[in-house]
């Protein structure tokens, strides 16, 4: 069945976004047929159109089930329903292979230090005396459905302190359908374009100086050497100048061999390796009056091609510090 792309991330920025997400290999042309008794075996398998769209559960959302069941107050036998059906919801407003692949389920991003080290900071500044100019707050970069934040305040980070942003308003507003918090839910989402800073019409200003962590997870590599350096500038103003400890942390696709990315004749992703991603973070110092250090690890590697050649792509996780 085909789908009828929905209005509203259209422009530069949908471009890059698009050919960030084809270079990865996601065929974005259409919605997969729902298996049928007549469909072979190998059609009706786990995964179609191309590897985008699951029809079972992968088993690394497990542990979203403890998430879904004690802080959203599913049952658990209602669980696999409501999944189903919150990401079929989801891909009708948008068919990234991150929700047919059920991804924005997956709770991979507590295993990283750096999260523990923000989650660690937080708990610890609600039981101490902050001003509200200092308050320990965190910001979630290309949100989506806030998955990272309810698992902040799952983990006793009082949502008051949790901030996330997104260019699509309607994943915003799924979120609290998928984690049933509509009424318990603190925290604070704005739309907003970390590329689109037009004066009067910059709606992510209100974040501005406030934020003592940024999480940015499958974010920078879907843009530009040049666009990466706008986005990363713009995040630096929503950074509370006089904390040492501020810190943007996450995880992203990288490579052993930095370089341009992309279809000939199309925008060209950038992806990075950790001597790039310093470059890229000693530029956005140059134009903000900052200093800035930084690390970027491989977690493993990304297997492409016929018999899952290895090739240079590694994901990755990074964090930036002041310098």
């Amino acid at each position: 069945m085909a789908v009828e792309r929905p209005a509203g991330r259209s422009g530069r920025g949908n471009s890059l976004l698009m050919s960030a997400l084809r270079f990865a290999g996601y065929d974005l042309d259409c919605r997969p047929a729902t298996p049928t008794s007549e469909t072979n075996a190998t059609e009706a398998g786990a995964v179609s159109a191309g590897g985008r769209y699951m029809h079972t559960l992968p088993a690394d959302v497990e542990a979203t089930r403890t998430l879904l069941e004690e802080y959203s107050g599913i049952p658990a036998e209602d669980v696999d329903r409501h999944v189903y059906e919150m990401r079929d919801r989801l891909w009708d407003i948008y068919p990234y292979a991150c929700v047919g692949r059920f991804r924005f389920l997956s709770l991979e991003f507590t295993m990283d230090a750096y999260y523990q080290v923000a989650l660690f900071r937080l708990l610890r500044a609600q039981t101490e005396s902050e001003s509200d100019d200092n308050e320990t707050r965190l910001l979630d970069v290309g949100c989506c459905v806030g998955q990272v934040l309810r698992k902040l305040a799952f983990d006793g980070v009082h949502s008051s302190r949790l901030y996330g942003t997104d260019i699509e308003p309607r994943f915003l507003d799924m979120g609290y359908d998928l984690f049933r918090d509509r009424d318990k839910f603190q925290g604070d989402f704005v739309v907003g374009d970390l590329l689109k800073q037009e004066e009067g019409d910059d709606r992510l200003g209100a974040l501005d100086r406030r934020m003592t962590f940024i999480h940015a997870t499958s974010f920078f590599h879907l843009f530009t050497w040049d666009d990466q350096v706008r986005a990363a500038t713009r995040m630096v103003r929503f950074l509370q100048p006089e904390r040492r400890d501020a810190m943007i942390f996450g995880r992203q696709v990288g490579t052993t061999l930095p370089r341009n990315n992309g279809k000939a004749g199309s925008d060209k992703v950038y992806l990075h390796n950790a001597n790039s991603w310093q470059r890229l973070w000693d530029e956005v110092g140059e134009r903000t009056g900052t200093k800035w250090r930084t690390t970027m690890e491989p977690t493993e590697t990304i297997e492409t091609g016929a018999g899952g050649v290895e090739s240079s792509l590694r994901k990755m996780s990074f964090c930036v510090v002041r310098g």
